[in-house]
């Protein structure tokens, strides 16, 4: 659901122009999009081969999760700011945020996580979360391509 709103979203604003009172806060939040996967790689790596050794399937399919709905959410609410007058956009990215705010509450404790996502579907949770990365960034790095072009 969450990826349908951000597909309609991408496809809403690609002809509009973001309003220029809000263009720092707007370029920001894409520095954040963009750098982190890079970021978060780093940070994982380092973490999955020092600390969080056990589980590791589990904590590498809930990182894949989580972080997927972070970047969601930040693209929700960058676009609520930039397209804010209009009113389909600002309707979807209304409704956007509050749901991927519940399941990133819902899912962010590893404990919680396991049992509503990892205990039922297993392996498949891998699937899940780098399909959601790719379906993310394959769209809005050609957005963003777009736009310099």
């Amino acid at each position: 659901m969450i990826a349908c709103l951000f597909l309609y979203l991408q496809r809403a604003s690609l002809s509009l122009v973001a309003d220029s009172k809000l263009q720092l806060p707007i370029k920001r939040m894409d520095l954040l999009i963009v750098l982190a996967p890079f970021v978060s790689v780093v940070v994982f790596s380092i973490l999955f081969l020092t600390v969080l050794k056990g589980q590791l399937a589990d904590r590498i399919s809930h990182a894949l999760i989580v972080f997927s709905l972070w970047i969601f959410f930040t693209y929700f609410i960058k676009t609520l700011f930039g397209y804010w007058k209009n009113k389909n956009i600002l309707l979807v990215s209304i409704v956007g945020i509050p749901l991927t705010l519940y399941f990133i509450i819902q899912l962010t404790p590893l404990d919680n996580y396991t049992q509503i996502v990892y205990l039922k579907i297993g392996n498949f949770s891998f699937i899940i979360g780098l399909v959601l990365i790719v379906l993310f960034y394959s769209n809005y790095l050609h957005k963003r391509k777009l736009k310099l072009a």
